[in-house]
């Protein structure tokens, strides 16, 4: 009898250790979803401080690392908290910097010519983007949009942090896109077979860093 008491406590003790358990859990998975307050308006992208890093891969594990600059953009925060932005990049401003000399001159030469960007008919590309501050998550904020290469459009989304910072917008993003669909050929398997160590992969990522003034 003594023995069938303590086996009930137990259980009783058992039960309450794993409810009390259940619910910190589900606790803390609610306060995964924080909130987001921006200031509304209309904000310029700060063209001297805010950055695009490109990142080029080959099948060798070889890379080339850049920059590209910014033309003009900007970001807007409606009363109900919609986040829209338009961004112009300067496609001839294409730089290399892992690498000096003629070997840099050679491959900017390269990614400005018609094999890869043609920047001579398109010197600008655009990116679009939108998303609402509500769907703010584990301190991230998704964006789709529309980025246009060359002409030519497809639907993009990636993940941005951003907040305020005395009084202006300070935002970073990885923004990866696959070349192939803007027609940029050169060294692509999917237009060219047996390339061996000469294939350079169709995913170009992108470090983007934004201020707006």
């Amino acid at each position: 009898m003594i023995n069938k008491r303590i086996n009930i406590f137990l259980l009783t003790i058992l039960i309450i250790v794993f409810s009390c358990a259940q619910k910190k859990d589900n606790s803390s998975g609610s306060s995964n979803q924080e909130s987001l307050s921006l200031n509304k308006g209309d904000y310029a992208v700060e063209i001297s401080t805010s950055k695009l890093i490109w990142t080029g891969k080959e099948v060798s594990t070889k890379q080339h690392n850049g920059t590209l600059n910014i033309k003009n953009g900007q970001i807007i925060i409606s009363d109900k908290g919609l986040i829209s932005g338009d961004i112009e990049i300067d496609m001839s401003s294409i730089n290399t910097t892992d690498i000096k000399g003629r070997g840099k001159d050679r491959l900017d030469g390269h990614l400005k010519s018609p094999d890869f960007f043609d920047v001579k008919k398109h010197p600008v590309a655009f990116l679009k983007f939108q998303g609402n501050e509500k769907h703010f998550s584990d301190g991230k904020l998704k964006f789709d949009g529309e980025l246009t290469i060359k002409n030519i459009s497809h639907p993009i989304s990636f993940f941005s942090t951003i907040e305020n910072v005395n009084g202006k917008l300070s935002a970073r993003a990885e923004v990866t896109f696959d070349r192939s669909l803007y027609n940029v050929r050169f060294g692509s398997g999917k237009f060219f077979d047996n390339l061996g160590d000469r294939l350079i992969y169709d995913e170009i990522s992108i470090d983007v860093f934004i201020v707006t003034a």
